[in-house]
């Protein structure tokens, strides 16, 4: 069998490739590192600037509106979520697909309650396009895993638990409960259920189509 992951991305960065690129990326960095833990909302450009040990002037040079930087972040995560196969260094379906789950994972780890209520409320468009992104991964994970599945496991039964899986093993008080970190929950979960429903002859017989 053949499977194509091919994703299209939707946004691009609007950081020149000249000789303020770097100082760019590090104000991203900067503001990320910020905003996973406060939110977006109460982080000011002249915070950030004093964080960065720069004047705020300085700082609107390269970036106008803090919608710029949260444009910026939402590229770099449509960039992971959207790799292309060739990037990735092998044709392993499973390693793959265990890639994009782990995106998916760090993200909703690493960015505080505060930050995706502020980016869901302050920047509706941008973060449609992070969890339109997400989604298309989803639908992509089950048109390329469905071909793979035992016969006789029920399609639509197997999603359904897949997805109830995966969303609860993302929460804390699953995690916490058991002794996991996100991550580990999240992975044996997905382990669990590739190992219930997945016919491994079937998957060794996969081929990439680029």
């Amino acid at each position: 069998m053949s499977t194509n992951l091919a994703f299209s991305q939707k946004l691009s960065s609007r950081i020149q490739d000249d000789d303020n690129a770097r100082m760019a990326n590090r104000i991203v960095e900067a503001f990320a590192r910020k905003a996973r833990v406060l939110g977006i909302r109460s982080i000011s450009m002249s915070d950030l600037a004093r964080s960065l040990r720069m004047s705020t002037k300085t700082l609107y040079k390269y970036f106008d509106t803090k919608e710029a930087l949260v444009h910026e972040l939402i590229v770099r995560w449509e960039a992971r979520v959207h790799k292309p196969i060739t990037a990735y260094g092998t044709n392993d379906l499973m390693e793959i697909l265990r890639y994009r789950i782990g995106v998916w994972v760090e993200n909703d780890a690493q960015y505080s309650t505060a930050f995706w209520l502020d980016l869901k409320t302050g920047y509706p468009e941008l973060y449609k396009v992070y969890i339109d992104s997400l989604y298309e991964s989803m639908r992509a994970m089950r048109e390329h895993l469905s071909p793979y599945l035992r016969d006789d496991v029920n399609v639509e039964f197997a999603w359904s638990c897949y997805f109830t899986l995966m969303t609860d093993a993302a929460r804390r008080k699953t995690f916490e409960n058991v002794g996991m970190t996100r991550e580990q929950s999240v992975f044996a979960a997905f382990d669990f259920w590739v190992k219930a429903a997945i016919d491994p002859d079937k998957l060794a017989s996969a081929e990439w189509q680029s």
